[in-house]
C-alpha cells in the first residue's frame, strides 16, 4: 500500500488532502499528454493535417537549443540578428520619410568640355548611412556605365540627366517602390522630373500619385502580358493605345504630391500608313496638330519644351480621320539630376518581357537614353506549376539578353522578389519557392553581367513576410506577397542606400 508523502509542517489531514490533489492532477495531465502526442503523430501521418505540423524539415527544431546543439543555436541567433537589423532599418527609414516631395533648389549647372575631368566626389549628408544589404557586383564593374552618368548628374553638369527604366510585376504597382527610390535619388542627385507615364491605365493598379492624370474611356489598348500585338510594339511602359478619334488624356505634375513643375513634355507614338492626327494642347494655348501618318511604320516622338520649369498641363487627343496609336507621355525638368521611369507590368510572368520586338525596344531605349535597366519580377512566377530553378534561370537570362541586345551599353540590375508568406495554422512562413527563385535570379544576373540586390534577405530572409505583416506600422499586406505603402518606403530606402554605397565605391575607385 502506498503512503501519502509527508511535507514538514502539514497536519495528517493536510497531508491526506495534498496526496489526493497530487494524484488527481496526474489523472488529468496523463491523458492530456497522451492526446497531445496522438495529435502530433496524426499531423505527420494524415496529409490533410499538414498545415498543423509543429515542425518541418529545414526549420529549427522546437526547444532544440535547450538541449544543446551549438551550431543550430548559432544559426538561430544569426537569423534573429538579421531580423532585428531589418526591423531597426525599417523604423529609421519611416522616421525619415518625407511624405510630400518638396521643390528643392536645383544644383548649380556646371559646364564641362569634352575631355575635362569631373570634380572630385564630395560626400553628401547620409552617404555613409549603414545598408541593410549591399549590392552584389560579381565582377565589380557591372554598373560602371550607369555610375559614370550618375557622376555627371551628381556634379551638376549641364544637360546631365541620368535615366533609369524600372520594369517589374505588381510588386512595383502603384509606383510604390520605384516612387520611393525616385524620391530618394532625386533628393540626393537632382530632380529631373517624373518620367514616363502611360496614355491610360491598363489595370486598376497603374497609378502614379505624383502625376495628376485624367482620361476618358475611348482608348483601345493592348497590354504586353496579353501578347496581343504581333508587331511587338508596346512602348517603354509595356502597353500601346489607339483611337479613330475622341480618346484623350491629360497630364500635369500633382501640385501637392510632387515638386509640381515640368519643363518638357514628350509624346511617344507610332507613325504608320493611314495614321491619324493627334491634337496636343498645352495649358490654354491653341492645340498643335501632329500627324502620325508615314509611308512605313516607325516610332516617333513629339517634344514640347518650356524656358523654365512651371506648372504646365498637357492634353493629348486623338482627332478623327485615321488611326492614332500612342504609347505614353514623358514629364521632365531640364535640369541635371535623375529620372526614374516606372513600368509596372501587373500580372506578368518574367518571360512576358520577351513579347517585345527587339528593334522596337532598341528604339525606345536609345531615344530615352536609359543608362540603367532595373527588373523586379518573380511574384507571379511563383504560382507556375512544375517551374524548375533551371528553367526559370534560363528564362530570366533570355530577358536580360534581350535588353542588352537592344541597348548594348545599358547597365542592368536585378532586384529579387519580396518574401511571400503562407499561413499554416497560426503561423506565417515563407513559401518554399522564394529562396529558389532568388538563387535563380542571382545566377542569371551573374551570368549576364548584371548587378543583383537581394531584396528577400534585406527584408530579413525566411519568415520576413510574417514579421512585416505583424509589425507596427504594418509593412506587408494581408495577401503576404505585396508590401504596404510604408513597406514600399522601407524597400526603396534599402535599395537606395545600397546603390549609393556602390556608387561611392566607384567614385573612389575611379579617383
Amino acid at each position: 500500500m502506498s503512503e501519502t508523502p509527508h511535507i514538514e509542517g502539514e497536519t495528517p489531514a493536510d497531508a491526506q488532502l495534498h496526496g489526493t490533489v497530487t494524484w488527481a492532477r496526474l489523472g488529468v495531465v496523463g491523458p492530456a499528454m497522451i492526446v497531445i502526442v496522438v495529435a502530433v503523430v496524426a499531423s505527420f501521418a494524415i496529409p490533410q493535417l499538414d498545415p498543423y505540423q509543429p515542425w518541418k524539415p529545414g526549420e529549427p527544431v522546437p526547444f532544440w537549443n535547450l538541449i544543446g546543439r551549438p551550431f543550430e543555436a548559432d544559426e538561430l541567433e544569426e537569423a534573429e540578428q538579421r531580423h532585428d537589423k531589418a526591423e531597426d532599418f525599417a523604423r529609421e527609414a519611416l522616421a525619415e520619410q518625407d511624405p510630400v516631395p518638396r521643390e528643392r533648389p536645383d544644383k548649380p549647372v556646371v559646364k564641362i568640355e569634352d575631355g575635362d575631368q569631373l570634380p572630385a566626389y564630395e560626400p553628401q549628408p547620409g552617404d555613409d548611412k549603414p545598408v541593410a544589404r549591399e549590392l552584389e557586383l560579381f565582377n565589380g564593374d557591372e554598373l560602371d556605365g550607369f555610375f559614370a552618368e550618375l557622376a555627371r548628374s551628381d556634379a551638376g553638369v549641364e544637360g546631365a540627366i541620368t535615366r533609369i527604366i524600372h520594369w517589374g510585376d505588381s510588386a512595383i504597382g502603384i509606383d510604390g517602390i520605384p516612387g520611393a527610390i525616385r524620391a530618394r535619388m532625386q533628393a540626393r542627385f537632382g530632380n529631373s522630373g517624373h518620367g514616363f507615364h502611360l496614355m491610360a491605365p491598363p489595370n486598376t493598379s497603374y497609378r502614379h500619385s505624383a502625376v495628376k492624370f485624367d482620361h476618358n474611356e475611348q482608348w483601345e489598348l493592348c497590354f504586353i502580358i496579353q501578347n496581343c500585338k504581333g508587331d511587338g510594339r508596346y512602348g517603354l511602359g509595356g502597353a500601346t493605345f489607339w483611337s479613330y478619334g475622341g480618346a484623350e488624356s491629360t497630364f500635369r505634375m500633382h501640385p501637392e504630391r510632387s515638386a509640381g513643375t515640368v519643363s518638357v513634355f514628350e509624346v511617344a507614338y507610332l507613325a504608320q500608313p493611314r495614321g491619324g492626327k493627334l491634337g496636343l494642347r498645352v495649358d490654354r494655348e491653341q492645340p498643335v496638330v501632329v500627324s502620325t501618318r508615314a509611308e512605313v511604320e516607325e516610332d516617333r516622338w513629339h517634344r514640347i519644351e518650356f524656358d523654365e520649369p512651371g506648372d504646365h498641363r498637357l492634353r493629348v487627343r486623338a482627332n478623327a480621320g485615321g488611326l492614332s496609336r500612342v504609347y505614353g507621355v514623358v514629364l521632365e525638368r531640364d535640369v541635371p539630376g535623375v529620372v526614374w521611369d516606372s513600368a509596372a507590368l501587373v500580372g506578368a510572368f518574367t518571360k512576358r518581357m520577351l513579347n517585345y520586338d527587339r528593334d522596337h525596344l532598341a528604339a525606345q531605349l536609345e531615344h530615352r537614353q536609359s543608362s540603367l535597366a532595373v527588373l523586379m519580377f518573380g511574384g507571379n512566377d511563383m504560382i507556375r506549376d512544375n517551374l524548375s530553378r533551371e528553367q526559370y534561370e534560363a528564362e530570366y537570362r533570355e530577358v536580360l539578353q534581350l535588353i542588352k541586345a537592344a541597348k548594348p551599353d545599358i547597365s542592368c540590375l536585378v532586384m529579387a522578389p519580396l518574401d511571400h508568406g503562407v499561413r499554416k495554422g497560426a503561423r506565417i512562413v515563407s513559401k518554399d519557392i522564394v529562396p529558389i527563385m532568388v538563387e535563380a535570379q542571382r545566377a542569371a544576373a551573374k551570368a549576364e553581367g548584371c548587378a543583383f540586390f537581394d531584396t528577400y534577405t534585406a527584408m530579413g530572409g525566411e519568415g520576413s513576410a510574417g514579421r512585416w505583416y505583424r509589425q507596427d506600422p504594418r509593412l506587408m499586406g494581408g495577401d503576404l506577397g505585396h508590401a504596404t505603402m510604408k513597406g514600399h518606403v522601407v524597400i526603396g530606402e534599402m535599395f537606395f542606400r545600397a546603390l549609393v554605397h556602390a556608387y561611392i565605391d566607384y567614385r573612389k575607385r575611379e579617383g
